[in-house]
């Protein structure tokens, strides 16, 4: 029975004339699993944890998270989409690389404070993309400390303003 069906399902095949492609890798639905790991691997030493999946599915933010000296250790795939920049254009940097001549230099002010004395903020702002067009992005940010009130990292959360 079995071997009949095995033929019947081969002679089909031929009849669909496709052409089988190789999987070069098992890989293709990792890519938010290893998003996570690197989230968790930075809120190790957090005194309060966050959500990942929370923020980026069910609340559709994107993260950014800076070191002590603000410089830009991790970001969600999705900033692509939003800055045309690839994450590796922005590791390493500052968030000021979004930032223009259209850009509010009291929102800048405000901002600036609130790193300054390591408090939250949220904040709507215009940025600048990779092409030079501006959109309007809601910025909530938070300081992250670790288990002694050490300063760790600020961590963002943002999305396209409406």
């Amino acid at each position: 029975m079995l071997e009949q069906y095995d033929k019947a399902f081969a002679k089909y095949r031929k009849s669909l004339k496709t052409i089988p492609l190789p999987i070069i890798c098992w890989d293709f639905h990792s890519i938010k699993n290893l998003e996570l790991l690197d989230f968790d691997a930075i809120q190790k030493n957090w005194n309060e944890k966050i959500s990942f999946l929370k923020i980026v599915n069910n609340d559709k933010k994107d993260i950014i998270v800076t070191d002590e000296n603000f410089k830009i250790i991790f970001v969600t795939k999705n900033i692509v989409a939003i800055t045309g920049y690839n994450s590796d254009e922005i590791i390493g940097k500052s968030p000021k690389m979004f930032q223009g001549v259209l850009t509010s230099e009291s929102i800048k002010n405000n901002i600036r404070k609130a790193i300054i004395n390591k408090k939250p903020f949220k904040e709507v702002i215009i940025n600048y993309k990779k092409d030079g067009s501006t959109y309007l992005c809601e910025i909530e940010a938070i300081p992250k400390f670790n288990k002694k009130g050490e300063f760790l990292n600020y961590i963002a959360f943002e999305r396209i303003a409406s």
